[in-house]
C-alpha cells in the first residue's frame, strides 16, 4: 500500500501449493535496475539514458509491521493478537474501493507482469497467476 492504495498483492495461496513467506522474516529493499529489455513494452521503449544519473528515494514511510529478531518465535507475528493487526479477518482481501484502486494502478501504472510474460514461461505461467488476486 502507498497512501492506503494498493499497488501490489501476493494474496496467500498455499493452500493450492503456492509458496508463501510465511514462517521467514522479509524487509524492504530499493534498487535500480536496467530492465530496458523485457520491462518496458518488451524492449520497445528504450531508456533515455542522457537523464542518467537516476535516483530513488524514501520519504515519511512507516512500516507498521512485526517485527522478528533472531531468536524469536515465528509464530509471534500469526498470533491472534490485536498487536497483529494484519491477522484480522477484514485485511484478508481488498474492500470494494481498495480493489477499484488497485485496478486502476494496474491500468495506469503497470509496467511488466510476469503473470502476462508468457514467451517467458513458455506459455506455462506460475500457478498464482491463474488465481484471485485480493
Amino acid at each position: 500500500m502507498v497512501d492506503w492504495v494498493p499497488i501490489r498483492t501476493y494474496r496467500n495461496h498455499a493452500d493450492k501449493g503456492v509458496p508463501y513467506p510465511t514462517w521467514q522474516p522479509m524487509a524492504l529493499q530499493t534498487s535500480i535496475w536496467n530492465g530496458e529489455d523485457w520491462a518496458t513494452n518488451g524492449g520497445k521503449d528504450k531508456i533515455d539514458w542522457t537523464n542518467a544519473p537516476f535516483t530513488a528515494s524514501l520519504k515519511d514511510h512507516k512500516i507498521d509491521a512485526c517485527i522478528w529478531k533472531d531468536g524469536d518465535d515465528p509464530g509471534s507475528c500469526s498470533a491472534e493478537s490485536p498487536a497483529n493487526w494484519w491477522n484480522n479477518d477484514r485485511f484478508g482481501s481488498l474492500t470494494w474501493a481498495q480493489r477499484r484502486l488497485y485496478r486502476w494502478v494496474r491500468k495506469y501504472y503497470l509496467v511488466y507482469d510476469y503473470c502476462r510474460d508468457y514467451p517467458r514461461f513458455n506459455n506455462n505461467l506460475p500457478p498464482e497467476c491463474s488465481l484471485t488476486k485480493y
